[in-house]
């Protein structure tokens, strides 16, 4: 059935599990010898999940589970409160680690793997081809969200990008699904495969040009605050979801680092980083290396309110990687409202 003579083949473990916390923790984690992954980004998801039902070497009523945040590192996305079937093997201090590699799913996705577990009989989706059986899958666990975008005079916008991201209270990458093929000539537009959830619709069209850009927010706003959430359950399609699109300009900033005492800074794997407080499609969020006058202009940066720090910005070799640190680093708020210079101010070590 599928893959589970290899899933459970390489799974130390097999149990059914409801997600109660998670947390992000630092550092890196390497894969156990058979898993596919490894955490290799500097932080990773600690989740803590309550056993449910046992199938294969688990006897405890609590454990914690190890795995990627879910950016390109093959993390598994857990989302709290849910049950899971999962497929693990230890790695430390009685943890155990999971990815996208593994077999580890939605509960309610898993009925051919409880089938198989559980001896029972197959089910006549357990031998549709993959690629049928996916279709079904997603048209019975997903959701699609279609609509129009226009300008306020009501004319169409084409050619915007247009995405729905999760609003997740927790400190783990939001969920997000997007129109691959941006909002077409009438405005139209149309997110498939969207994870149940609460999410924030946005659209965006860049002028490079006279640098500014076309956005907005459903239900027709340009800020966070004022968006209205989508709630998104499975199996269903929202049609005529439609919203303005005003422009906004967008503004070059100069960052300079440079020292409390007027020495040189040691710029070769010196960074600055700009974040919004906000987390949606349109926000900003960004980081680079700095030039060697410990300056650098990011471009293309909306109005608003952010926090910007130097970093470490790893991009001349390991030589000033242990040294940058014992400065004095720098985090300050900005508020940006136009082409601007922020400077950032650090101490050399004592």
């Amino acid at each position: 059935m599928r893959d589970m003579a290899a899933w459970q083949s390489q799974a130390e473990v097999i149990f059914e599990g409801k997600v109660e916390s998670q947390e992000v923790a630092a550092g890196s984690i390497s894969a156990p010898k058979s898993a596919l992954s490894m955490t290799t980004n500097g932080q990773h998801r600690l989740v803590t999940m309550q056993v449910l039902r046992s199938y294969h070497g688990l006897k405890k009523e609590r454990v914690t589970v190890v795995t990627g945040l879910g950016e390109g590192d093959c993390g598994f996305d857990f989302e709290t409160g849910k049950d899971y079937l999962v497929f693990a093997e230890s790695v430390s201090d009685g943890r155990l680690f999971t990815s996208i590699c593994t077999g580890t799913t939605p509960l309610e996705q898993a009925g051919p793997e409880l089938r198989y577990l559980q001896g029972r009989a197959a089910a006549a989706e357990d031998l549709l081809p993959l690629d049928r059986y996916y279709q079904k899958v997603a048209s019975e666990s997903y959701a699609t969200v279609c609509g129009r975008v226009t300008r306020e005079d009501q004319t169409p916008v084409a050619e915007a990008s247009v995405e729905m991201m999760q609003v997740r209270p927790e400190p783990l990458p939001p969920r997000t699904a997007d129109d691959p093929d941006t909002s077409k000539p009438d405005g139209r537009f149309c997110v498939q495969n969207i994870s149940p959830g609460t999410y924030l619709l946005s659209a965006e069209k860049q002028n490079y040009q006279e640098g500014t850009r076309l956005m907005g927010f459903y239900p027709g706003v340009m800020k966070h605050s004022d968006a209205l959430p989508i709630q998104v359950v499975p199996k269903t399609r929202l049609d005529d979801v439609n919203f303005v699109m005003r422009t906004q300009p967008e503004y070059s900033v100069r960052f300079r680092i440079v020292s409390s005492d007027g020495a040189a800074v040691p710029w070769k794997n010196l960074g600055v980083r700009i974040d919004s407080p906000d987390r949606d499609a349109l926000a900003y969020h960004e980081s680079h290396g700095v030039n060697e006058n410990g300056s650098y202009t990011l471009g293309l940066i909306p109005p608003g309110h952010y926090q910007v720090q130097t970093c470490l910005q790893p991009q001349f070799g390991e030589d000033d990687l242990q040294f940058v640190p014992k400065w004095g680093m720098v985090k300050k708020d900005v508020e940006i409202r136009g082409n601007t210079e922020v400077d950032l101010v650090i101490s050399p070590p004592k």
